[in-house]
């Protein structure tokens, strides 16, 4: 006897569905499993990719350190001779300064030529 509200399609009651039914979970079930195993595959590929990153940054960084260490010491090389020149040029400016002044007591002290010949008596 059927349930009430089912009507049986066939002579056999409700065997066939239940093959249909089976059949359709079956193929769900493949479908997901290789869902899945494409997803692990896109996973795996993604991940590869990282570690190739993470690779290629680790290289890149150590150049990055290799060329900061290089400016770093042609900055203290810069910074050493920017000092060196200053005291130069500091000595240099009060050596002109104390030019100066010997110049203008020189000229403080300086006779006139013609003031000379005037007494001159030869």
């Amino acid at each position: 006897m059927a349930a009430p509200g089912r009507v049986p399609t066939s002579g056999s009651g409700g065997s066939d569905s239940g093959i249909l039914t089976d059949e359709k979970k079956r193929k769900r079930m493949e479908s997901n499993r290789e869902s899945a195993r494409r997803s692990r595959i896109r996973k795996q590929i993604q991940l590869d990719e990282l570690a190739s990153q993470v690779s290629e940054l680790k290289k890149e960084k150590t150049k990055l350190d290799y060329a900061l260490c290089e400016t770093r010491q042609c900055c203290l090389i810069v910074e050493t001779e920017n000092s060196v020149l200053r005291t130069r040029a500091l000595e240099l400016a009060n050596r002109l300064e104390a030019l100066k002044l010997i110049l203008m007591q020189m000229d403080s002290v300086a006779v006139d030529p013609f003031y000379l010949n005037q007494y001159n008596y030869c």
